[in-house]
C-alpha cells in the first residue's frame, strides 16, 4: 500500500504482508472481529478513541485478529501523549480533526507494533477516498495473482505430465518455491490463495498423466477388466488393449498392494502410484484398482530372468515407501513374470498369493515348487470350475474354511489323523470325525489314490 498517496508509515513491520481486503472500523471493540489479511482504517471518532494505552490495547487486537494495518486518520488534540506524538513543529488542527502530517511514534508503541506483526499507518484528506484508493491497491494484488496463476496454469499443463516439470513451471510463473511433491510455504494472501489453485490443479494433472498418451483412465478400467473378467472375455479384450497402449503382450510382473481400508484408502494411494511409476524407468508401467486392491503391472518386452524379478522387488519397495500415508500400513506382494493376457492373470494370482502367505511389509512368490504348477493351472476358467464342482458340498456347509484345512491336513499327511490334529490344533477325535462327514459330503472314497491326489490338488489351489 506504499503507493497510496497520503498514506505514511508510523511504525510496524518493513515489509508489509499482502492485503485481503480494506474494513473500516468506527469502534475499536470491533478491531479484533475483523478478517485476517484486512486494512483496518479507523475514522476520526475511533481514531480519537485510540489515544494512550487504548492505541497499544487497538493494535494488540489487531494482531490476534490477523490485521496486515491500522491506520489512523485523525487524532483528537495535537500533540497529545497518546502514543502517537504531534510534530515537533507543530500540528496543524483543521476542521476534519488533527492533520497527521509529520507525527511521531513513541518507542513503547513502536516495538508494539513491530510485535503484534501491524504496520500503524497514518492518512490525511477525505475517508471516503483514502478507503476507495487503499480497496484499489489491494485489487491491483489480486489482479497481479490472477495473471500469475494463469500463467502457471499454462505451464503446468504444457509440462508433459512430468511432475518435476510442473513443479518447475509452477514456481517460475508464481515467483514462489514449489517442491517436487507440489508443497509450498504457506501464505494467506492473493499470491497464496492463488498459489494453492494452481498446486492442486498440478496434482490433478500429474495423476491424470500426460495429456498425449491414451487416457490414464480408459486403460485402467480395461486392465481391471483383464484380471477379473472369464477367461474368455479377456482374451477379447486384448485387441481394445492393444489400441489403447496397454502393453498385453510383453512379460508381466504384478505389484498388489493392500492396505487396512480397501478402497477409500487405496483410491488416494492410486493417484500417488500413477505419478510415481512415471518417473520410473525402464519397464512400462500399469496402474488399477481391481479386487479391493491396487494392481501396479510392470511389463518388459522380453523375460528378464532372475536380475528382473529382484529389480522388480527393489522398484516395488520405492513405490510402497513412496504412495505409502503417513501412519497407514501398507503391504505389496510381488508375482513372477508371465507373458501375455493369460500370463497377467497368472502373476495376479501370485502376487495375492505372496501377500497372503508372507508376513512382511514386501512379500515376493516363491519360484520354485508345486505352488508355481498350481498357480498355472489353477488361473484358467476351466481349473477353477473343476475345482469349484469337486468341492462344492463343502464349500456350502457354513464352516467350510475349518473342513478344507483338516481335508488338506489329513491328505498331506498321508491320512494321519494324529498328525493333522497336530497341524488344525484339534483333538485326533474331532479330525476322525469330521473326516468321516467329509467323505460323506463328496461321496468319495480317501483311500483311492486318484480321488485322493485331485482332492489334494484341490485344495491347494482353493488357497490360492
Amino acid at each position: 500500500m506504499d503507493e497510496v498517496d497520503g498514506l505514511r508509515r508510523l511504525a510496524g513491520p518493513s515489509t508489509a504482508r499482502a492485503a485481503t481486503g480494506v474494513r473500516l472500523v468506527e469502534d475499536l471493540r470491533q478491531v479484533v472481529k475483523q478478517p485476517p489479511g484486512s486494512v483496518l482504517v479507523l475514522t476520526g471518532a475511533a481514531s480519537r478513541e485510540a489515544a494512550g494505552y487504548r492505541l497499544e490495547v487497538a493494535l494488540r487486537d489487531a494482531g490476534a485478529a490477523g490485521a496486515v494495518a491500522l491506520v489512523l486518520t485523525a487524532q483528537a488534540e495535537a500533540g497529545r501523549d497518546t502514543g502517537v506524538l504531534g510534530d515537533r513543529a507543530g500540528a496543524e488542527v483543521g476542521r476534519g480533526g488533527a492533520a497527521l502530517a509529520g507525527v511521531e511514534v513513541g518507542r513503547g508503541t513502536a516495538a508494539l507494533a513491530e510485535r503484534a506483526g501491524v504496520a500503524l499507518l497514518a492518512a490525511d484528506g477525505d475517508l471516503a477516498e483514502l478507503v476507495v484508493a487503499i480497496d484499489r491497491a489491494i485489487a491491483g494484488d489480486a489482479a497481479d495473482a490472477l495473471v500469475r496463476a494463469e500463467k502457471a496454469v499454462r505451464g503446468v499443463l504444457g509440462a508433459g505430465g512430468v511432475p518435476a516439470r510442473m513443479a518447475e513451471e509452477a514456481a517460475a510463473a508464481l515467483g514462489v518455491e514449489v517442491d517436487a511433491d507440489f508443497s509450498a510455504p504457506d501464505r494467506h494472501d492473493h499470491l497464496g490463495r492463488a498459489t494453492r489453485i494452481v498446486l492442486r490443479l498440478a496434482e490433478l494433472a500429474a495423476a491424470a498423466g500426460p495429456s498425449q498418451e491414451a487416457p490414464a483412465r480408459s486403460r485402467a478400467q480395461v486392465l481391471t477388466e483383464l484380471l477379473i473378467a472369464p477367461e474368455k472375455q479377456a482374451q477379447e479384450l486384448a485387441p481394445r488393449a492393444r489400441t489403447l497402449g496397454l502393453p498385453v503382450d510383453g512379460w508381466h510382473v504384478v505389484l498388489r498392494v493392500e492396505g487396512p481400508e480397501p478402497y477409500a484408502l487405496l483410491d488416494t494411494v492410486a493417484a500417488r502410484a500413477a505419478r510415481v511409476v512415471r518417473e520410473l524407468v525402464g519397464p512400462e508401467w500399469s496402474v488399477a484398482m481391481a479386487d479391493g486392491a491396487l494392481i501396479v503391472v510392470r511389463t518388459s518386452p522380453r523375460d528378464l530372468g532372475r536380475a528382473g524379478l529382484r529389480t522388480a522387488a527393489v522398484d516395488a519397495a520405492h513405490l510402497l515407501d513412496r504412495v505409502r500415508p503417513a501412519g497407514v500400513e501398507l503391504r505389496c506382494g510381488v508375482s513372477t513374470a508371465h507373458q501375455g493376457v493369460l500370463g497377467l492373470r497368472t502373476s495376479a494370482s501370485e502376487a495375492r498369493t505372496a501377500l497372503r502367505r508372507g508376513s512382511t511389509a514386501l512379500a515376493t512368490y516363491d519360484l520354485a515348487g508345486l505352488d508355481r504348477m498350481l498357480e498355472e493351472w489353477y488361473s484358467s476358467d476351466a481349473a477353477q470350475q473343476a475345482v469349484r464342482e469337486l468341492l462344492q458340498p463343502i464349500l456350502e456347509q457354513k464352516r467350510a474354511g475349518m473342513l478344507l484345512d483338516i481335508l488338506r491336513a489329513y491328505l498331506d499327511h498321508h491320512g494321519s489323523p494324529a498328525k493333522a490334529a497336530e497341524e488344525v490344533r484339534m483333538h485326533r477325535n474331532a479330525v476322525s470325525r469330521n473326516i468321516r462327514r467329509i467323505e460323506t459330503l463328496l461321496q468319495a472314497d480317501l483311500g483311492d489314490p486318484q480321488q485322493r491326489l485331485a482332492l489334494q490338488l484341490a485344495c491347494r489351489a482353493a488357497r490360492i
